[in-house]
């Protein structure tokens, strides 16, 4: 099973696949701001919000920071199979908390995110990592008009699944079934099968209370000298009003490129239960491996959270940009 590793001498290329939303807009924040990757492009698809928001979002994101060299390409309007249903009211009617952000004078790339997606990484095989925070719809797209892809990919990330291995492990859209598996089960299903290098990282970890964002912490940010944390401050603020904390689902898939020490990653054998009714967008773990790697999907089952915690706020305060 390969787990990326930073090299201090070449940065880790990566492609962010997302839907923002507040935490992936969080995410690509704590992407910007880590020096262990280099972000060669952005695909965004319709989950937390519409496809054209998700999008504009991601330009609004990057302007703020007067980041200007890296594509984002829009994707999938809708699922493969069911029709949208977004969570503008999790995230506020712009998907980005109100945060005041205007919109992008930034264009977007003219190529469709699974077409992008697919020729950068089979420009360069073995080299790209990608890290899926949204509905898997474009990975799933990719990976059926171009199958060499599955061999390609150098690894995925991805935030996604309830897999019931902690107390944590229930679901966020239905009582067995986290929104970003559910919003596309059939997605889900291509690319859990595809033998591709997999680390999922589900609501076992990212509902860990010592992995969310407090009062507390929105306060140290909006104490921040860069444009990073105070950004940063005012999506999870949002969040914290609402439900007195702000859960970093995103972030924390991220957080895996930057240091795996943070999390307990297990083999596992999973099944995405497709089929309409209760179970729909179910990650059903049919076993945890513990003594062979035939398994080509791990698992986050723990987390150091205080320690993310100062990872994720530590950046931010310490950003490059702004």
């Amino acid at each position: 099973m390969y787990i990326p590793q930073f090299d201090p001498n070449r940065r880790l290329k990566v492609i962010l696949d997302m839907d923002p939303g507040i935490d992936d807009a969080l995410a690509l924040l704590l992407a910007l701001c880590s020096p262990e990757l280099e972000v060669v492009a952005i695909t965004t698809v319709a989950g937390n919000a519409p496809a054209h928001m998700t999008a504009t979002n991601a330009l609004r994101v990057l302007e703020y920071l007067a980041v200007t060299d890296i594509a984002v390409a829009r994707g999938a309007e809708q699922p493969i199979v069911r029709p949208l249903v977004h969570a503008l009211d999790h995230h506020g009617p712009d998907g980005l908390a109100q945060c005041g952000l205007p919109p992008p004078s930034l264009p977007l790339h003219g190529t469709p995110a699974a077409e992008l997606l697919a020729r950068i990484v089979l420009d360069a095989p073995h080299q790209i990592t990608l890290i899926a925070t949204g509905p898997l719809t474009n990975v799933a797209i990719a990976l059926r008009q171009w199958p060499e892809l599955s061999k390609a990919i150098a690894s995925l990330v991805l935030m996604g699944g309830a897999y019931g291995i902690t107390r944590y492990g229930k679901g966020n859209q239905t009582p067995v079934a986290e929104f970003n598996i559910w919003q596309d089960p059939e997605a889900a299903q291509v690319v859990f099968s595809s033998g591709i290098d997999i680390i999922a990282v589900g609501l076992d970890v990212t509902t860990d209370p010592t992995a969310c964002m407090a009062l507390q912490h929105v306060e140290q940010l909006r104490r921040g000298q860069t444009r990073a944390a105070r950004l940063a401050a005012r999506l999870a603020e949002y969040s914290v009003a609402r439900y007195t904390r702000c859960e970093l689902h995103d972030p924390l898939a991220l957080a895996v490129l930057l240091d795996a020490s943070l999390f307990q990653l297990r083999p596992a054998l999973v099944d995405i239960i497709t089929e309409s009714g209760p179970e729909r967008g179910r990650t059903r773990v049919r076993s945890l491996e513990t003594t062979r790697e035939s398994s080509r999907i791990r698992i986050a089952v723990g987390v150091d959270g205080p320690r993310f915690l100062e990872l994720f706020i530590s950046r931010l305060l310490e950003a490059r940009y702004g």
